[in-house]
């Protein structure tokens, strides 16, 4: 999943609203970030596999970013460091549960590659093997949670025409990478989703009306 994830950002944004933006879409995103370091680094592994509907990525090996376990661990940690900035329980509570809402979402759209916590089970509802149906769950999902954002008590916070601005360019990169050409090997994926996700953060600081 990759815009559907951003929902999550926008509902946290709604229920706490002295949140920056930029903070939740980095949160929603953090086990990915991580994920792509990991990579980098060795210590998780993906391949590319073309002949795979929606999403080429056979994601075969993350049990420290895409477990269970390990998605509660790194949202402990999240909600640790924004108590130590912020010392308001409710802030460090809904960056918890952005940074946690990862798994569950992933676990909508992944192929059983996700572990609980370790051993050979992996989980996954595999809504990727249906590319319309999980393209309609995304966009659904990212639409809806706008709209809730934009809609609530937070709303005076963010400027409407960027929150529509990422929720379109959102759209536009799921469906091109849910029907263009495969990227080139795992390092062009975890560098390309690096800097989509720097991307979509910056574009998130640019609809604050203020600073928080």
């Amino acid at each position: 999943m990759l815009a559907g994830h951003y929902g999550a950002a926008f509902l946290a944004k709604a229920l706490e609203p002295r949140l920056p933006l930029w903070i939740l879409a980095i949160a929603v995103q953090l086990v990915d970030v991580l994920w792509a370091v990991f990579v980098l680094a060795g210590i998780e592994h993906l391949r590319v596999d073309p002949s795979l509907a929606s999403n080429p990525l056979d994601l075969y090996d993350m049990p420290y970013t895409h477990s269970l376990l390990g998605t509660l661990a790194w949202a402990a940690l999240a909600a640790t460091a924004v108590f130590v900035w912020r010392r308001e329980r409710l802030a460090s509570l809904v960056v918890a549960g952005a940074v946690a809402s990862h798994w569950l979402l992933d676990w909508v759209v992944h192929r059983p590659d996700l572990l609980l916590w370790s051993g050979p089970a992996k989980h996954g509802l595999a809504l990727w093997n249906f590319p319309v149906v999980a393209i309609g769950v995304e966009s659904l999902l990212l639409v809806a949670s706008a709209w809730v954002l934009l809609r609530s008590r937070a709303a005076h916070r963010v400027r409407r025409r960027g929150v529509v601005a990422i929720v379109a360019s959102l759209l536009v990169v799921q469906g091109v990478l849910s029907i263009g050409p495969p990227p080139l090997g795992p390092r062009a994926v975890v560098c390309s989703a690096l800097v989509l996700f720097a991307a979509v953060a910056w574009g998130a600081r640019r609809v604050e009306r203020r600073a928080v």
